[in-house]
C-alpha cells in the first residue's frame, strides 16, 4: 500500500513536469511534424483526462453503483432502501480500506479480504448495469428494442459508442504497442477485479499523502535539507 501509494504521487508530480514542459523538447526532438503536433499532443491529451479521472473515480463508482440499484425500479421504495444499505455498506468497506493502509504493516497482511470485498461490488455493480441497460431501458424481455423510440435510440447510440471509444482508444496504440494491447486483452479480467482496491482505496490513500514527499528525495543528504521520513 505505501510502495504504491509513492508511485500514485511521484506518477502524477512527473507528468505535471513532463505536461508542463513536453512541447519545448518536443520540438527540440527529432520527431516529425505529424509525432510532433498530432501525435504527441493527442497522448498529452488522452493522458491529462486519465489524471484528472483518477481522482475522482471514488465519487463516480460510488454514484454509479447507488443510481445503478435506484434504477432498477425508480417508483419502488424497496430498491431505493436496497440503494442506501448497499451505499451504506460500500461507504463503510471503504473508510475501513483507506484507515486500515494508514495503521502500517501489520494490516497489509489482511488486505486482501477488503480488496475481496471491492471486487464483489465492482462485478454487482457491472451486472446490475447490464440488466439496467438490457432489461429495463432497451425492454428485451418486453417489446424488444423500439426503434421509433427516441429514447431507446439514444440509449443504443450511447452504448455502441461507449464501447466503440474504448477498443478505439485500445486498438489506436496497436501498431507501436501489439504486445501491450495484447497484454491489456488478457489481463481485462484481472484488472476488473483489482479495480476496486487500486483506483478507490490506493488513489485516495496517496491522495492523503500528498505532502509525504519521501518517495521524491531518495538519496538526499543533510546538505540539501535532508530527507523527510514518513511518521
Amino acid at each position: 500500500m505505501k510502495q504504491r501509494r509513492r508511485w500514485i504521487n511521484s506518477s502524477l508530480f512527473a507528468f505535471l513536469y513532463v505536461y508542463k514542459n513536453y512541447y519545448f523538447h518536443a520540438m527540440e526532438s527529432k520527431h516529425n511534424f505529424f509525432d510532433k503536433y498530432v501525435k504527441l499532443n493527442l497522448s498529452m491529451f488522452l493522458a491529462l483526462l486519465s489524471l484528472l479521472s483518477s481522482y475522482i473515480t471514488p465519487s463516480i463508482y460510488f454514484y454509479v453503483l447507488l443510481q445503478t440499484i435506484t434504477q432498477i425500479d425508480i417508483t419502488s421504495n424497496s430498491a431505493a432502501i436496497a440503494a442506501k444499505i448497499v451505499a451504506i455498506a460500500y461507504v463503510m468497506v471503504y473508510l475501513v480500506a483507506v484507515a486500515g493502509g494508514l495503521t502500517g504493516a501489520v494490516w497489509t497482511k489482511h488486505a486482501y479480504l477488503v480488496s475481496a470485498v471491492l471486487s464483489c461490488f465492482t462485478f454487482a455493480m457491472l451486472a446490475l448495469v447490464l440488466y439496467n441497460l438490457v432489461f429495463v431501458y432497451l425492454g428485451f424481455t418486453t417489446t424488444g428494442i423500439d426503434f421509433n423510440s427516441f429514447t431507446q435510440v439514444i440509449i443504443l447510440i450511447m452504448i455502441i459508442v461507449n464501447i466503440g471509444l474504448y477498443y478505439f482508444l485500445i486498438l489506436m496504440h496497436l501498431p507501436t504497442h501489439p504486445t501491450f494491447v495484447w497484454r491489456l486483452f488478457v489481463d481485462q479480467f484481472s484488472y476488473l477485479t483489482f479495480q476496486g482496491a487500486y483506483s478507490q482505496t490506493m488513489v485516495s490513500h496517496a491522495f492523503c499523502n500528498v505532502d509525504d514527499v519521501s518517495w521524491g528525495t531518495k538519496g538526499s543528504t543533510g546538505s540539501h535539507g535532508g530527507k523527510k521520513y514518513e511518521t
